[in-house]
């Protein structure tokens, strides 16, 4: 971190724990200090591992990438001259089990001769920018959860919990992490199955976050909208036109998540309050599977396990290239292997059971953090007989020009369909831009996806 990183953040804690007053704080002023001591500015551990394996924090990359921008939105690899250390098949996973999640195994185990990591040196490349970075430290101290995990209060264009104390926080944190101001991209949404069939959409997606917006007023925060998005529908021209628009708030029981679709063969907008929770999303996903998890966290109760080291994919642009051609990219077993990199990371480990009296096609899910950037990077989910049923994972693209580390695709494989759903993957469309002019309200309102779909 550079010295003016450390003058603002020390600045911004400086200005809420003497302004604070009688607010109850999420953690102590002498707590939420360590942000700018022992932890990063998003909470995560400063140092490296004890042997030498996950290196320290040193700011992350913080400027555009050499050949960027490009007409494609193709973002260039930060790290194109590493070489793989080590490959983890089925062979020899046993060696790095401890650093594996369950659902890792279970994919080294179902496809040992197409599956397999190559695992690369560890960079820590994540940053963000240093507003995200003071209202983060603002947060530490302010931030509360209500109503069974619902309600968030006292946070805004920050992490609410960067020093978590329970399972909810942590999976809030993931929920309101930053994926710019707004992002756009030309993206791929396709079901693989290993016997060859598969199904393909192409589609356009838009969202804005106003939660990050610095410009809504204090009132308007209590209420506050989280994130907007909308996906069109473009290939296969049966299902051209056919929308979806999805509104989420950062307090969830006053304003569940609101939601339309638009049937491009009825040419109606619909109301779809069921776009949520465990309801299909094609064959080989629920709702709040997207992203590895999106919306309530009403339905769980979310135990935090603590930190944990694992390899997972990260600093994967290659993998997120537009100028990748589809076919090349989603194998019939999985994602192409030679495509990915992993990488070892220090990951959050949260536990979710269903609640009593609750319901939930997922009896239970372990969810993977990356210490870094709170983005849900890899997904274990059970059925009710306690088996695992669908794993997941996410690819985080590196936009160092704004800077985050974030969004990208995520595939998420069904262990019993022998199949697997990608969402957000870009090759042969175009890449994600962030931060960039973004539509009005009417874009995201009910009479904007009729006009789109027609």
């Amino acid at each position: 971190m550079t010295m003016n990183k450390k003058t603002m953040l020390s600045l911004a804690l400086s200005v809420v724990m003497t302004g604070s007053g009688s607010v109850l704080a999420a953690v102590s002023a002498e707590e939420a200090g360590r942000l700018q001591t022992q932890l990063t500015p998003m909470g995560a551990e400063r140092a490296g591992n004890a042997d030498g394996t996950i290196p320290s924090w040193d700011g992350g990359i913080t400027d555009a990438l050499p050949g960027w921008p490009n007409a494609n939105n193709d973002r260039p690899n930060p790290h194109a001259d590493d070489e793989v250390l080590f490959t983890i098949t089925a062979a020899n996973m046993a060696d790095y089990a401890d650093k594996l999640t369950e659902g890792t195994k279970a994919l080294l185990q179902a496809y040992p001769e197409t599956f397999k990591m190559n695992v690369y040196p560890s960079r820590r490349t994540a940053a963000f920018p240093e507003a995200v970075y003071r209202e983060t430290a603002n947060n530490a101290l302010t931030a509360q959860l209500s109503n069974e995990g619902r309600t968030l209060t006292g946070a805004w264009a920050g992490i609410p919990f960067p020093i978590p104390q329970n399972g909810l926080e942590v999976i809030w944190n993931h929920l309101a992490r930053y994926q710019g101001m707004s992002y756009k991209a030309e993206i791929n949404e396709n079901q693989v199955f290993n016997s060859g069939d598969r199904q393909d959409w192409f589609s356009s997606i838009q969202a804005v976050n106003p939660y990050y917006d610095l410009s809504v007023s204090e009132a308007d925060r209590a209420d506050g909208i989280l994130q907007k998005g909308v996906v069109t529908v473009h290939k296969p021209s049966r299902d051209s036109g056919e929308g979806y628009l999805v509104l989420d708030h950062t307090d969830l029981a006053r304003n569940p998540r609101k939601a339309w679709t638009y049937d491009p063969g009825e040419r109606r907008v619909r109301r779809a309050p069921n776009l949520a929770f465990d309801t299909p999303d094609r064959a080989l996903n629920v709702y709040d599977d997207l992203f590895l998890y999106l919306g309530s966290p009403e339905r769980y109760d979310w135990k935090l396990i603590g930190k944990k080291e694992i390899y997972i994919p990260y600093n994967n642009n290659r993998l997120n290239s537009p100028n990748n051609r589809l076919e090349d990219v989603t194998h019939n077993d999985y994602i192409n292997a030679e495509l990915i990199r992993y990488e070892l990371h220090r990951v959050w480990v949260v536990e979710a059971t269903v609640k009593e009296g609750q319901r939930h096609l997922y009896q239970k899910r372990v969810k993977y953090l990356d210490e870094d950037t709170w983005n849900v990077i890899a997904s274990d989910r059970y059925d009710g007989n306690g088996n695992l049923w669908r794993v997941g994972f996410n690819y985080p693209v590196v936009a160092s020009e704004i800077p985050l580390t974030g969004v990208g695709f995520f595939a998420s494989a069904d262990l019993k369909k022998n199949g697997y759903y990608v969402m957000n993957l870009v090759a042969g469309g175009k890449g994600f831009e962030f931060n960039g002019k973004a539509p009005g309200d009417a874009y995201f309102s009910p009479a904007g996806l009729r006009r789109r779909g027609r």
